[in-house]
């Protein structure tokens, strides 16, 4: 027992920190009494139970994250019950997330600085509260870090199997979030000439099922609903957000989130003319609006770098607590100044990272393109506060630390 703690005495410690900072959160904010439930976490659970129970997929919601969440429903479980067994999915999720930084990071700098640097993540407030919702945040970070974990792996060992494994987890992540379809097909991409000259090893399977499981997901929603695509969110996006604001600003009208006539009408339609009216909406726009198109973009980026986590606000106090309100105003205001400061250092750190590294090491590389990917993507909506920043923050906290391996005060990684 000795031995083994020893061994992985900073696992364990940054799996008790981790614990308890989420209890610490649900104390402070009542989360045990809430009862909210985001309209995404909606979607998500309809995907689920259209999976599991009807086999079928969702416009809007790919098939992976309704396995991940969904499969209770196997087990007797009611839909309503998915939302509570999520926390519990997340929670596992990020907890693993945070050992897969640690190994990561540890590769740059000592284990003391590695395991200091898996705490900032631990405290980052808005990835921590996230854990306690059916959203697609949690495992989408989880997805993304692991891929880059491999990748790190294929960077050090040159071994084709670790590179197989991470293009095949980068892809499986468009089946959570559709965010990263540009992001895997730039990988794809950049590695096509390698992937070519392994495609017969069998490791080779991992990412022809990932690529087929892609190819399932939009020939299920062209069957369903009349196009070929992994999902329908991003022109729901774009319509409902950007263009609509940028819209708003031509006609001098103040942009509403709630209450969005455009939105409204869109959604009395079904997915395929919404597709098409999203469609012939960008092509308009691109043509005769493109200043207020980068007006409105920039106003959402602003808006949600500066801003902080959704979550927080949409909290009550359930139990009637005296220090409530207290907690919520402090803990939304470290959220918003951890959102600036990340965002800030992210983009700092991925241009350094591209400027001194470039391609010498194709796992630094990757990241600080992800983490601009991630930010850049972030002003077609609006009004989302930290939800897009934060799956940037370990990513930033792995640039960071290759950057401290260049200073002499911090030790050289363990061997």
């Amino acid at each position: 027992m000795q031995l083994f703690v020893k061994k992985y005495f900073y696992h364990l410690g940054l799996l008790a920190i981790g614990l308890g900072w989420l209890l610490l959160l649900i104390h402070w904010l009542s989360i045990d009494a809430q009862t909210i439930i985001f309209p995404d976490a909606g979607d998500y659970n309809v995907s689920a139970t259209n999976l599991y129970h009807h086999f079928r997929g969702h416009c809007y919601r790919p098939m992976l994250m309704a396995a991940i969440y969904g499969f209770p429903l196997l087990f007797g479980a009611t839909a309503f019950d998915l939302y509570t067994i999520a926390i519990y999915i997340n929670i596992v999720l990020w907890l693993a997330t945070i050992h897969i930084l640690f190994e990561i990071v540890k590769k740059y700098v000592s284990l003391q600085i590695a395991f200091l640097i898996s705490l900032v993540f631990i405290f980052f407030i808005s990835n921590a509260l996230f854990n306690f919702h059916l959203l697609a945040e949690t495992p989408f970070l989880f997805f993304l870090l692991l891929g880059v974990y491999f990748l790190q792996k294929y960077q050090q060992k040159k071994k084709v199997t670790y590179l197989i494994v991470a293009l095949s987890i980068i892809v499986l992540s468009m089946l959570i979030k559709p965010a990263s379809k540009f992001f895997a097909i730039l990988m794809l991409v950049y590695f096509l000439r390698i992937v070519y000259q392994n495609y017969k090893q069998k490791i080779m399977l991992v990412l022809y099922g990932s690529i087929t499981l892609c190819f399932v997901q939009a020939a299920g929603l062209k069957y369903q609903f009349g196009d070929f695509t992994i999902s329908y969110i991003d022109s729901v996006t774009f319509h409902n957000y950007l263009f609509s604001k940028a819209d708003c600003y031509r006609n001098g009208i103040v942009y509403e989130q709630i209450g969005n006539p455009r939105a409204e009408l869109l959604f009395t339609k079904k997915a395929h003319e919404q597709k098409q009216i999203a469609n012939q909406d960008i092509k308009e726009q691109i043509l005769n609006n493109k200043v207020n198109l980068l007006k409105a973009y920039f106003h959402n980026f602003l808006w949600n770098t500066a801003s902080g986590n959704m979550v927080i606000n949409a909290y009550h106090n359930a139990k009637q607590k005296e220090n409530f309100e207290r907690n919520q105003i402090v803990l939304y205001w470290i959220s918003k100044y951890q959102n600036r400061c990340m965002t800030l250092l992210g983009i700092l750190i991925s241009l350094w990272t591209l400027l001194k590294v470039g391609r010498k090491d194709v796992m630094l590389l990757f990241t600080a393109i992800l983490v601009l990917y991630i930010i850049g993507i972030s002003g077609i909506s609006s009004d989302q506060g930290d939800r897009f920043h934060l799956i940037t923050y370990p990513f930033t906290l792995i640039l960071i630390a290759n950057y401290l391996k260049t200073k002499p005060f911090f030790v050289p990684p363990q061997k």
